[in-house]
């Protein structure tokens, strides 16, 4: 998955450190996995990672998912995570993310895409299935997060005009 590699910490591993799971497995969870998740809190070390993954940008996911960059920069450096609220937008990112590596997987060839340039410019740019709304515009919130994933599907089906 050289093409879109963006992880993050979703569980433990030995002697209780942090396991670093890919957002195509956030994805592919199950619902009550994905609660879990949410529930533990996710490191937020992690949400800084992911978006140094992406070609988004820190600052630009942050606000995107109304995360303060104070904020997890001060849990980052404590060792803290993420509150439950927090976690649920960024695991819903990251659903988001691993919903388009899925995509990729299953066009064949990833070899000359580069799926991370795409996402960061098909999230900033406004769309019209969205009123000319950006889909970074809408990811931090559930229903948000369910339109924009419901456009991906479209543009995966072939229906998205």
């Amino acid at each position: 998955m050289a093409y879109l590699e963006a992880s993050f910490a979703v569980s433990s591993g030995p002697a209780g450190k942090p396991q670093a799971l890919s957002a195509l497995a956030v994805y592919r969870a199950s619902p009550l996995e994905r609660i879990a998740m949410v529930r533990r809190g996710i490191p937020a070390a992690e949400a800084k990672r992911i978006f140094a993954d992406l070609h988004i940008g820190q600052s630009a996911g942050f606000k995107a998912l109304n995360l303060s960059t104070a904020t997890v920069n001060r849990k980052a450096k404590h060792g803290e995570t993420l509150s439950p609220e927090e976690s649920e937008r960024l695991v819903g990112f990251a659903r988001l993310v691993g919903q388009l590596e899925a995509m990729v997987q299953d066009s064949g060839d990833p070899t000359d895409f580069d799926a991370r340039a795409w996402m960061a410019r098909w999230l900033t740019e406004p769309l019209p299935a969205f009123g000319g709304v950006r889909p970074a515009d809408l990811v931090d919130t559930m229903e948000g997060q369910g339109l924009v994933s419901a456009a991906l599907a479209q543009i995966q089906s072939g229906a998205y005009a």
